[in-house]
């Protein structure tokens, strides 16, 4: 593997990794935690193969830049407005959940401080140290995520080596979940392996060597599979499915679990340890996330790059987001389902027609995914039963997971 493949497998990795492992005990806890790793096997296969079919349509398509220029080429104006509004759905139901976790994070640290935040003034605190970063520009916000992910990276693997010790067998049962929360389950799933905007980057940078690019998202979906197992297993393993349910109901959930987590070993520092790693996996999705859509505003609004036009422009990106945290502030899981929605638009829907198209055109294109006409049938359904949980969840047909 050439050092290209190497960093575009850890570019899909980096992207997918973040604020979702945070959601995912509490996933699991509700659908056990073997039937949750088998259904989130089957969401990475989903978001692995949705990336395949995206870098065949961007070999096809070599003039394009990025996927908004594929989509135009391929699917025209209508399929370009279809795809950046589930873009923008995406981004801002992504940048509330990262507030909502920030938050209970934060409402958890300063309690141990003594200091009495309410959730609001967390959420507010929160957005806002993300806005100045955003604000100040690229290269700061560039800096930052590579330092957060580093020591996220590092910290995980420390945290796995205290932590699976302690893993008690009871906790991890053959026990299934119920049907309906088998279902609920899988929003939040596949929203957790989304790094399909990165693709087109990926296929430039390897120079569009089928192999390459292949390899690099086979491996970027297998990792992400394999750390959030390892970090399912350990979390689940040292807490009961019963206390790691009990906090689902809770607006700072996800502090909570932290605090939970921290107080398993035996290690003096541990609770600091497991709060400096998941203030990394909030930081580095956040950023990314919130750099992508404060772009993309500017460029909309055409708002000027000066001080005050980036205030405006910060203010568009960040001002929805947070009102729905403040308003809604037990919503953090249930808003990465909302994501998802968006996600298999961009990551399922989108590529399936891209293809469809690639291949009726009969493009100049020497690869092509494997699988035919009949995987994308199935692929498509798979993306549908999705969606429907989602509205199975919101229409009260399915469990929801955080109530």
């Amino acid at each position: 593997m050439n050092s290209q493949t190497l960093g575009s497998s850890l570019l899909v990795a980096g992207t997918s990794i973040g604020a979702g492992m945070l959601a995912l005990p509490l996933v699991s806890a509700a659908t056990g935690i073997w039937s949750g790793l088998v259904l989130m096997m089957l969401m990475a296969g989903l978001a692995c193969y949705g990336g395949l079919l995206i870098a065949e349509a961007c070999r096809a398509v070599p003039e394009a830049d990025n996927l908004h220029g594929v989509v135009g080429r391929l699917l025209g104006k209508s399929g370009q407005g279809v795809a950046i509004l589930a873009m923008l759905f995406l981004y801002f139901s992504l940048c509330s959940a990262y507030i909502t976790a920030g938050a209970g994070q934060l409402v958890s640290i300063t309690d141990k401080m003594g200091v009495a935040f309410s959730f609001s003034q967390s959420a507010t605190a929160v957005a806002v140290f993300i806005a100045v970063l955003v604000v100040v520009g690229t290269v700061v916000v560039d800096y930052a995520n590579r330092m957060m992910f580093f020591l996220m990276m590092m910290l995980l693997m420390f945290i796995m080596m205290l932590l699976l010790p302690e893993a008690e067998a009871e906790n991890l049962t053959l026990e299934m979940g119920e049907p309906g929360m088998l279902l609920a389950a899988l929003p939040v799933l596949y929203t957790s392996f989304g790094f399909h905007c990165a693709v087109p980057t990926v296929v430039r940078y390897v120079k569009g060597n089928p192999r390459d690019f292949r390899l690099a998202l086979v491996l970027g979906s297998l990792l992400p599979l394999v750390v959030y197992s390892l970090w399912q297993v350990a979390t689940n393993g040292t807490l009961s499915s019963l206390m790691i349910t009990d906090l689902q109901t809770r607006p700072d959930a996800v502090g909570q679990l932290i605090n939970r987590i921290g107080e398993v070993s035996n290690y003096s520092g541990f609770s600091h340890l497991i709060s400096v790693f998941t203030a990394c996996a909030l930081g580095t999705s956040f950023l990314g996330v919130a750099i992508g859509l404060f772009d993309y505003l500017a460029e909309v609004s055409q708002r000027p790059n000066t001080i005050m036009g980036r205030i405006q422009t910060i203010c568009l990106t960040l001002g929805l987001p947070l009102a729905v945290a403040v308003l809604f502030p037990g919503s953090f899981v249930s808003t990465l389902g909302y994501a998802a929605v968006a996600l298999v638009i961009l990551a399922v829907f989108i590529p399936v027609l891209l293809v469809w198209e690639v291949r009726k055109e009969h493009l100049e294109e020497p690869y092509q995914v494997a699988g035919g006409n009949l995987v994308l049938m199935v692929m498509c359904l798979i993306g549908l039963t999705v969606i429907l949980a989602q509205v199975g969840i919101v229409s009260g047909w399915l469990p929801a997971l955080d109530s």
